[in-house]
């Protein structure tokens, strides 16, 4: 299971999986500089930054940007 970040603040770091159910998390679950929109992977326990899925959407959501402003933004 994929999840997204939201919104990331001192404390807590809100998560957005695929079926669209949020989670909020408290911040030392996560290793790192966690930005929002960032990819992460639930695996053995642990949420894994997920490079590759993290490019993957920000490309697709710059395709549909690009289609619905004609490539403007």
């Amino acid at each position: 299971m994929f999840y997204s970040v939201d919104r990331v603040d001192d404390k807590y770091i809100l998560l957005c999986d695929d079926d669209g159910d949020v989670k909020e998390i408290r911040r030392f679950h996560i290793d790192g500089d966690v930005k929002t929109g960032q990819v992460y992977r639930f695996e053995q326990g642990k949420f894994l930054f997920d490079a590759d899925e993290t490019s993957r959407r920000k490309k697709r959501i710059k395709e549909l940007e690009d289609e619905l402003f004609g490539g403007g933004i």
